[in-house]
């Protein structure tokens, strides 16, 4: 198998890895793979195509990946919160008292009513009013307002 051919199949394979994965870090070796398989169409020795494969990571991982991870992350942040995770910040009202020893209790939320615990550990009685500060699997995590 010539080095041109071991490098294409090389970086199909960290492409398609890459594709199924997430976290744009096999990204890095196939982009270095595909400068390798470049390398040696052009007719560059083993060492080159090895420094190849090294700069084209190399460049990935610390100029390309930033910027793309900065990029997912700004969009992942636009976009709108679905499920049990737009309850997060949302008030509620307590139809069964929060007793943080017994892990029971009940918060009611535009017309749901969820399981839930106190976020400090606290005792809350029926009726007051609390705020939706995280989840722990289906269970709400809430805290008491005034």
């Amino acid at each position: 198998m010539s080095p041109l051919t071991l490098w294409f199949v090389v970086a199909c394979v960290l492409y398609i890895v890459e594709i199924v994965t997430s976290g744009f870090v096999i990204l890095g070796f196939a982009i270095g793979a595909t400068l390798s398989a470049i390398t040696a169409w052009i007719g560059g020795g083993t060492e080159v195509q090895i420094g190849a494969f090294i700069v084209g990571a190399l460049l990935f991982f610390f100029f390309i990946r930033p910027v793309l991870m900065r990029r997912w992350k700004e969009r992942h942040a636009r976009l709108p919160k679905t499920n049990a995770e737009a309850l997060i910040g949302r008030k509620g009202k307590v139809t069964e008292a929060i007793d943080g020893d017994a892990h029971t209790g009940r918060v009611q939320i535009d017309g749901d009513n969820f399981m839930a615990r106190s976020a400090d550990g606290e005792t809350i009685p029926a009726n007051a009013h609390v705020t939706v500060k995280g989840l722990d699997s289906t269970i709400l995590i809430v805290k008491r307002y005034d």
